[in-house]
């Protein structure tokens, strides 16, 4: 299957949300919150659910966010079932109960009891100056579960990219020895990934040794990105005759990289 991506975006310049190192606010009977260990810091919010049905606000947070300049949101989810695409939603709503969202972004596929970095694209954020609620969704009945969030946080598109490039490796570490009988024996080492991405000159450039979030999209179908966190370590400006400057970034990734989904 061919996926045109003529739509690839890079982001970054992240803006913390919710840090998620304290309980949310339970969103009614049958949901009781918590905290438990966390992906990024000590902890992560946790709500355990009974049998609640569909359509129901499990849990959500204060806040007071403009989001205005941001183009996406990016988190960490950890569940104790597998959940499909769309059976799960962040929220972003400007009123403090969570009950009338801006902003429904849908979860990805999750596999059960493993962290999973996930980026939904913001529908509308010229809405979203006075964010005051962050909110953890059911659309299905997951029945009971344990939903645990972490690092919500907003990104920006680079304005004026035009390509990037990655590449995610491995070491191959010799172990050869004499029950080989001189044929070598690899094992895979360390993993890794760094790549660059170019475009037009807009606005303040990227500082050397800034740590970003990067999501590296492949095209405007759902879950089609490349996430992981990189500090950037080069800038390439240049120009021509005809006037027009571009800025190319090389980055060296650091911690795991999500890989797109199918």
């Amino acid at each position: 299957m061919a996926i045109a991506g003529k739509a690839g975006n890079v982001y970054g310049n992240a803006l913390l949300i919710e840090d998620c190192e304290d309980a949310w606010t339970t969103g009614g009977a049958g949901r009781v919150v918590s905290t438990t260990t966390g992906k990024v810091g000590t902890y992560s919010a946790r709500v355990t659910t009974t049998t609640i049905g569909v359509t129901t606000l499990l849990s959500y947070e204060a806040i007071t966010k403009n989001l205005t300049t941001y183009d996406g949101i990016y988190w960490w989810t950890r569940n104790s079932q597998a959940t499909a695409a769309g059976g799960l939603q962040l929220l972003l709503d400007e009123s403090a109960d969570c009950l009338s969202p801006e902003e429904s972004l849908n979860f990805p596929t999750c596999v059960a009891n493993t962290w999973r970095q996930c980026f939904a694209r913001l529908s509308n954020p010229s809405v979203l100056d006075a964010v005051v609620a962050v909110g953890l969704y059911q659309v299905t009945d997951l029945s009971d579960d344990n939903f645990d969030i972490d690092d919500v946080e907003a990104l920006q598109e680079l304005d004026g990219i035009k390509s990037w490039s990655l590449d995610s490796t491995a070491d191959t570490l010799e172990a050869t020895d004499f029950d080989d009988v001189g044929v070598k024996a690899y094992i895979i080492g360390g993993s890794g990934w760094s790549g660059s991405f170019e475009g037009f000159k807009d606005t303040t450039p990227l500082g050397i040794g800034a740590e970003v979030y990067l999501v590296l999209g492949e095209s405007t179908t759902a879950y089609q990105n490349w996430i992981g966190k990189a500090i950037i370590t080069a800038c390439h400006p240049s120009t021509s005759l005809d006037g027009i400057v571009t800025y190319a970034y090389d980055f060296q990734g650091t911690g795991e990289l999500k890989s797109p989904d199918a």
